[in-house]
């Protein structure tokens, strides 16, 4: 398919091309007859443009944002088509984005986020959900006013009141996107988009990004103030009813925040090791870690796992497993031997994840702990596919009928025959909640194996509806 892209149109004629990404190209662009407007105009791709909902969803951001206008909003001039290929012509904003403010002093920071902040809450008062908030979609004028861009996967309450999106499409970026924009796209609210400038936010003033690490901010940088860390930290919870509510709030609690006396005496210097060349990674903090050793790595999520309240150990547990690596096994395991009880399951968990052969007797072991016998079944099963040794641990792991629930979903994943004979032998007899968690075991069987739990299952199933109904669908 040609590449070729209009030259003019009416008045605008197409200059340099200034970037591209996956679904357009933007080039500068200028009026003949207002050579004093700076403009840029946004190009589909044309193998994009044969896709009907990828066009709708351009032409809708064009759209939106010429119905809008807010001095930290960029502004759209016009949007259409020349010829088959969709456009949308803008205001250009040359001064570089907010990933350029990486280690800038986390105060100064805040004060160039709270017109930001009170944009977006325009937008959610005119029923325009943007979805997919990111420091690069947070670009600079060129008077050094930050605009939001990119509202090309929001969601918008248009002229009928529909939200017109497509329910199966995950939009938005990991590491930004709130929990619950991993479901149906159409049923979020503006408090996605509070959770990622609150994800935004806990980046850019720790110098860690939340998604990684999933901590309170004082435990990624010493010194952190309360105030603040109350502020993201509420911005950050899966809980809808317990997330910040709305953008309005975010805004007049960050300005509040800037008016205290915690906000005047911290805040004003950069942050610790920043370099300029480091703005292009994704932190300063995660680029040096890729040559940190185990210890410095995990140890601070094993000394928060034996030292926090409830929350932050689970926080804790998800860092270290998202921050093990395959050769931290042998660091691991010592820890494991040393470790208090209460943090045994997150050191089993992520010995699931990266453990190999010296990783699997001791995991068996553990099915007699019962702080951590659950998190042992489930990564001994792991490890022993990845090693290779599946028949040898589910002769551990298998008991009489059905047995322990929590060896359910290891046994399936092992494929266990005799767990899918105890499983018919007793699914009529079985409880609701009990014939639900069996399904959701099943799901990990062998294909062959999961067929006929389907096949077992299916009288009683079809007959359901929620979640039974749902799970056995999945099978």
């Amino acid at each position: 398919m040609s590449l070729q892209l209009p030259r003019k149109i009416g008045s605008v004629r197409v200059l340099e091309r200034l970037g591209e990404g996956g679904m357009a190209f933007v080039h500068r662009a200028e009026d003949l007859f207002r050579p004093d407007r700076h403009l840029a105009i946004k190009f589909l791709r044309p193998e994009a443009a044969t896709d009907a909902e990828l066009v709708k969803r351009f032409l809708r951001e064009g759209e939106v944002l010429k119905q809008l206008r807010h001095p930290n909003l960029v502004e759209v001039q016009d949007f259409g088509r020349a010829g088959t290929t969709p456009y949308i012509l803008m205001e250009l904003l040359p001064g570089g984005s907010f990933k350029d403010c990486r280690g800038e002093p986390p105060s100064r920071l805040l004060r160039r986020i709270v017109p930001v902040l009170d944009a977006l809450a325009y937008t959610h008062e005119h029923g325009v959900i943007h979805r997919d908030l990111k420091p690069s979609n947070l670009l600079f004028s060129e008077d050094a006013i930050l605009k939001v861009t990119d509202f090309g996967v929001c969601l918008w309450e248009g002229g009928e009141g529909t939200r017109v999106t497509r329910s199966q499409m995950v939009v938005g970026t990991i590491g930004y996107m709130a929990p619950e924009q991993h479901g149906d796209p159409r049923k979020v609210d503006g408090r996605c988009d509070v959770y990622a400038m609150g994800s935004i936010l806990y980046e850019f003033c720790t110098g860690q990004p939340y998604s990684q690490v999933q901590l309170p901010p004082a435990a990624v940088r010493p010194g952190f103030p309360p105030g603040l860390a109350m502020i993201l930290m509420q911005t950050l919870t899966p809980d809808l009813a317990r997330r910040t509510p709305t953008m309005v709030a975010l805004r007049d609690q960050i300005s509040a925040w800037l008016e205290r006396a915690e906000a005047a005496t911290w805040g004003e210097e950069p942050l610790p090791g920043f370099r300029i060349e480091n703005r292009d990674a994704p932190t300063q903090t995660m680029a040096k870690a890729q040559d940190r050793g185990a210890d410095e790595r995990l140890g601070p999520y094993l000394d928060a796992l034996q030292t926090g309240g409830v929350g932050s150990r689970r926080a804790a547990a998800e860092g270290l497993r998202t921050s093990a690596r395959p050769g931290d096994e042998a660091y691991l395991l010592e820890a494991l031997s040393t470790c208090p009880e209460g943090a045994r399951f997150a050191l089993v968990t992520t010995l699931g994840q990266v453990g190999a052969t010296s990783a699997l007797p001791v995991l068996l072991d553990m099915l007699a702990d019962p702080f951590a016998r659950a998190e042992a079944a489930e990564a001994a099963s792991l490890v022993a596919q990845r090693i290779g040794q599946e028949q040898e641990t589910l002769a551990v792991l298998r008991e009489a009928g059905l047995g322990a629930v929590w060896r359910w979903t290891p046994r399936a994943r092992l494929g266990d025959k005799t767990w899918v004979e105890a499983f018919q032998a007793n699914w009529v007899a079985l409880t609701p909640p009990l014939r639900l968690q069996a399904l959701n075991s099943a799901l990990y069987l062998p294909e062959h194996l999961r067929a006929q739990a389907k096949t077992i299952a299916g009288p009683e199933a079809q007959r359901s509806s929620g979640s039974l109904r749902q799970a056995w669908d999945s099978l």
